[in-house]
């Protein structure tokens, strides 16, 4: 079970209006998206926003697959796998002259599930079905935590404007029962990513215009581990005059260099010096140092100069924009991403077939000619699917990536404050990479207040609870619940033993969405050489009806059109985080917000 936000409402009505009976499902479509993970809703979404016949079918009936978010019922549920793919049964399927019949594997891409209880357990005997529904009623099970929020969260009034609700939330005896009651206050991420406000993610929801089926709060601290405490990092000139973890001369030193990296040009540095040796040459001391490596560029001091000049770089530039750090965080979850992707196939014609079963692929004389779901045939020109699910005789083998994954339900914040904050914190590890964590509370929807969901992702196998209990990021006593498991992806490209079929690996330990981006743009790359990939969608007043050829009414379009295209180059995607609007309209890049439409 996912929650009900406008994006997962309107698909699911897109899927209920497209032909629901298999018999009356078109036998051709140009292109067969198999799977709505994020890659393959961008492919999708991509197919569709340029006229292409798109069928984006998925055995699992929710929307994300190894990206979505649940609700705490729907957790459970993914859990025990009543959330889970479809099971596909063998049907007769009658094949053309020289048309092979393969069918699919289901390699398994979420290993290692453990989940911790630390709530206080009371004997169902002692409480009473009018004491659970009481906790359903107190709990609001009525109320759906997606209506839109304002610019003071969703009842009118800041966090800090409630202290007395706070308090009340902060002393609330939490158990199975009383989660389970406030099941759709919670918005619980597979796979937890940053948007970087200048990185690739924003750019291409707002030239594509799918920013209006998202909203986003800006992240307010970024945190890091000096001497065994966790100090917040300066991401503005004015915190770096005000903290106190840096002296006088380093905060000269530091903006002395943070200048000097934006200035400085790739092409003239030595390519066999690294990342370190440019620190040295800047004389930064090994205080600022770990700042630096740490919690802004994150890349390690061996790495070549230009990556680490690049990571400042996007760091420094993505300042400011929509608030004190960098950072964005999708409301509801990451899972809203891969939705509003799928509402824009949904808006340009995809036709959705959710929940069904999928046998295998019909391959003739090196090229996929279609599927069998539900027992029939449907061809395509161009096919696309995760990885996971390609034949072994299809697929060309990647390096398989693991990640391992934590979630955490605590009474407390990493760092307590008055106001709720949404925290960022890259954790070292010698030998390892780094930890990065993600702390959210109520004001992000996914959490009941009173709770703080953190999340902790690591590329390799670590076992994360241990590590974080181990640092004193997580206490045991504040805790009521923690799972952790391990995602399995790839990294290596998107092309299988057929020219026309594409495969799309799973997410892999990333901060932002780069590399699911790059992935999306190659394989629309390779199916529709030469076309744009996610030109902007007009919005519905943009479109004129009834315009002959020629006439008058295509002018208007067109006019309308090329306005609209530059009037793109001006618009930002909608943060629903306005505690930081002062240093917002400061900021001299900052431009308008592109309205949300529910």
């Amino acid at each position: 079970m996912q929650t009900v936000t406008a994006s997962s409402w309107h698909l699911h009505k897109a899927s209920l209006l497209s032909p629901g009976m298999t018999e009356s499902l078109p036998t051709e479509f140009e292109v067969v998206v198999v799977g709505t993970g994020l890659v393959e809703s961008m492919v999708a979404a991509a197919s569709a926003r340029m006229g292409h016949t798109t069928l984006h079918v998925d055995t699992a009936k929710y929307y994300g697959g190894d990206w979505a978010a649940f609700t705490w019922e729907g957790l459970q549920g993914w859990i025990k796998g009543e959330e889970g793919q479809l099971e596909s049964e063998e049907k007769k399927v009658e094949l053309d002259e020289g048309e092979e019949f393969i069918a699919l594997r289901d390699n398994k891409t979420i290993l290692n599930v453990k989940e911790n209880w630390y709530c206080d357990k009371e004997d169902d005997s002692m409480k009473s079905e009018a004491d659970i529904n009481a906790a359903g009623e107190e709990a609001g099970t009525v109320e759906t935590n997606h209506q839109p929020l304002d610019a003071e969260g969703d009842s009118g009034q800041t966090i800090k404007d409630q202290p007395s609700q706070h308090a009340a939330s902060a002393n609330q005896k939490w158990d199975k029962e009383t989660l389970l009651a406030q099941s759709r206050k919670f918005n619980l991420d597979l796979t937890p990513r940053l948007l970087f406000a200048r990185g690739p993610m924003v750019e291409l929801l707002i030239s594509s215009n799918i920013s209006r089926y998202t909203e986003f709060k800006s992240v307010t601290r970024v945190l890091t581990m000096l001497e065994g405490k966790l100090e917040q990092v300066p991401s503005s000139r004015s915190d770096v005059f005000n903290t106190r973890h840096i002296s006088v001369v380093e905060k000269r030193i530091l903006m002395k260099f943070l200048t000097q990296c934006l200035q400085d040009d790739e092409a003239h540095q030595d390519p066999s010096k690294t990342f370190g040796d440019y620190l040295k040459s800047q004389k930064l001391t090994p205080n600022l140092t770990h700042f630096v490596v740490h919690s802004i560029a994150m890349t390690p001091l061996d790495c070549p100069i230009t990556t680490g000049l690049q990571a400042t770089r996007k760091f420094l530039s993505s300042l400011g924009r929509f608030g004190p750090t960098p950072f964005l965080w999708s409301m509801y979850g990451t899972g809203e991403l891969p939705q509003a992707f799928c509402r824009l196939c949904a808006v340009f014609g995809g036709v959705y077939y959710l929940g069904r079963s999928l046998e295998g692929v019909v391959v003739k004389e090196g090229r996929a000619k279609g599927v069998v779901t539900e027992g029939r045939k449907i061809s395509c020109e161009h096919l696309v699917m995760p990885e996971s699910k390609l034949p072994s005789k299809l697929a060309i083998e990647n390096n398989e990536v693991t990640t391992s994954r934590a979630m955490f339900l605590s009474k407390e914040s990493l760092l307590p404050t008055e106001k709720e904050q949404l925290t960022f914190l890259s954790l070292p590890q010698e030998g390892n990479k780094p930890i990065r964590v993600i702390e959210v509370g109520a004001g992000t929807a996914a959490c009941p207040k009173g709770l703080h969901v953190l999340h902790a992702t690591v590329e390799g196998e670590l076992e994360l609870e241990d590590v974080l209990k181990s640092e004193g990021l997580v206490k045991e006593e504040k805790l009521v619940y923690s799972l952790t498991f391990s995602q399995v992806g790839s990294k290596g490209g998107e092309k299988t033993t057929l020219e026309n079929m594409w495969g799309a690996s799973g997410p892999v330990a990333e901060l932002d969405f780069d590399d699911a981006i790059e992935q999306a743009r190659g394989i629309y790359k390779g199916m529709f050489p030469g076309e744009e990939f996610l030109p902007r969608a007009p919005d519905p007043e943009e479109i004129i009806l009834g315009g002959e050829e020629g006439g008058e009414g295509d002018e208007v379009t067109a006019d309308m059109k090329e306005e609209s295209s530059d009037n793109a180059k001006k618009e930002d995607i909608e943060t629903v985080d306005n505690e930081n609007k002062d240093s917002q309209h400061e900021a001299e890049d900052e431009e308008p917000a592109v309205p949300t439409t529910e």
